[in-house]
Parts: structure tokens; sequence; C-alpha cells
């Protein structure tokens, strides 16, 4: 199983870009969360096969708002059960 951090910047919060995020993420069988950060982003940690990984990571481009980067980071920690919103 690969784990992602992944940070994602531009106009991404209250758009529902979140529960997009845990849409995608549970259709894809992927496990992890989603947050808002204070700096107008989202943090987002995803574990699952490399191939549904990467098919996620595209599919943010296209969620609501406008996302203008996507920084992607090993994680270290472990995968929870689900996929949730953490608030």
């Amino acid at each position: 199983m690969d784990k992602k951090l992944i940070t994602v910047t531009g106009y991404v919060q209250g758009v529902g870009f979140r529960w997009f995020v845990r849409g995608e993420a549970r259709a894809m069988g992927l496990r992890g969360w989603v947050r808002n950060l204070s700096a107008c982003g989202v943090e987002i940690f995803a574990a699952g096969e490399e191939s549904k990984l990467k098919e996620f990571i595209a599919a943010l481009y296209s969620g609501p708002g406008e996302v203008t980067d996507i920084q992607i980071s090993p994680a270290p920690e472990d995968a929870p059960v689900g996929f949730d919103i953490k608030f």
C-alpha cells in the first residue's frame, strides 16, 4: 500500500472541495482523510494502490473551485480505516 500526503492550493475552501475529495477517495477504495489548512489550502492523506492514487491525484483538478498547485510527499503515518473529513 502506497501512502501520500497531498497539499492542494488555490480556491478550494468553501466550495465543497473536501466533500468532493472524500467521494472520489471512497469511490476508488482509498483510505485516509482531508482537512482545510489555515492558508487557503487543503491537506489530504491518502493510502491505497499506486495506480488508484495517481488516478485520484489527477481527479483533484476536476473538483469544485480552482486548484492552482498540488504538492505530493510520502506520508509516514498509518492509514486509517475508511476516508473522512477532519474538522
